[in-house]
């Protein structure tokens, strides 16, 4: 059996100012002063809020913000590869699933679960 891995909350407000069909990155720090800062994209689509890890799983390019492609997806720029950002499945390619993150949305803060840091 696969042990489940520990996730913190973090808060982030404002969200309630994402239109729908656009997507915008933000900055997570990380729990250890020594760890780079987590870039998530956060889109808006079908109405849904939705989390995701902004690194492409393609090449390691970082997907980007604004405006989703036909309203629905995220993209990287690298290669046009497209993303659902409900799913991280991806468009009309073979492709690793972008990495998705569970959400909550209440009073216009998102509560997103995300990994805890890796013990050294």
């Amino acid at each position: 059996m696969k042990a489940r891995r520990a996730t913190r909350t973090v808060r982030i407000p404002g969200v309630a100012r994402l239109p729908e069909g656009e997507a915008r990155k933000i900055l997570v720090p990380a729990e250890r002063a020594d760890a780079p800062p987590l870039e998530l994209l956060l889109a808006r689509v079908g109405g849904k809020l939705c989390a995701l890890d902004s690194l492409c799983p393609h090449e390691g390019g970082r997907l980007a913000e604004g405006p989703l492609w036909d309203g629905r997806y995220v993209a990287c720029p690298l290669h046009l590869y497209r993303f659902d950002p409900r799913t991280g499945a991806a468009v009309e390619v073979e492709c690793e699933r972008a990495t998705t993150y569970a959400l909550r949305e209440r009073d216009g803060v998102a509560e997103v679960e995300l990994p805890r840091d890796e013990q050294e």
